[in-house]
């Protein structure tokens, strides 16, 4: 419950002590509105906690897009691999290799999952005669390149590019996290 509605609520049951409220019923109407107001503020601030954490969790998915690729396809999880290196396993090797196991299954489908939102993407703005916008959005989210630098490329500002930037990196979002990624303000 928020601050402000606990202090709503004290102040009622102050007056009401007092006389100012004269009865009951009243007292309790002005109780019920601001723990209803309360829990919408609460609801509120918990939805956007989770939007902004989508949104963030996006912005490392792309950022680490080409290291968590490289992991998928360099990463020695299968115990044929390293027996063929003449390694001796043990009970404990073969829980830590299932570990890495369901580490790259995991990093392969959130890579799937990024690639198919990226050509979605990638196509609406093609259709949208904007196909710079999502080229400069996969050059500073995934190769790494400053606003400025794309800007240059571009031929346009930096904030113009940092507007793409957000605009893709949220529409990255939504098709990752559904409704969690929607700004709905």
């Amino acid at each position: 419950m928020s601050l402000i509605s606990v202090d709503h609520i004290n102040t009622v049951v102050r007056l009401f002590k007092e006389g100012i409220i004269l009865n009951q019923q009243t007292a309790d109407d002005l109780i019920e509105k601001a723990v209803k107001k309360a829990i919408k503020e609460y609801s509120n601030e918990q939805k956007a906690k989770s939007r902004k954490k989508a949104l963030h969790n996006t912005k490392l998915l792309l950022k680490n897009y080409h290291k968590i690729q490289e992991s998928i396809e360099e990463g020695v999880s299968e115990a044929m691999q390293l027996e063929q290196e003449y390694l001796v396993l043990n009970e404990s090797d073969e829980l830590y290799i299932e570990s890495i196991k369901r580490s790259k299954l995991r990093s392969l489908v959130i890579i799937t999952n990024v690639d198919k939102a990226l050509a979605s993407i990638q196509e609406e703005c093609k259709r949208k005669g904007v196909p710079e916008k999502y080229s400069a959005f996969t050059d500073c989210m995934l190769n790494g390149k400053t606003y400025d630098e794309a800007a240059e490329g571009y031929y346009t500002c930096k904030q113009t590019i940092g507007r793409w930037v957000t605009d893709l990196t949220k529409e990255v979002s939504i098709r990752l996290f559904g409704v969690e990624g929607i700004d709905f303000l």
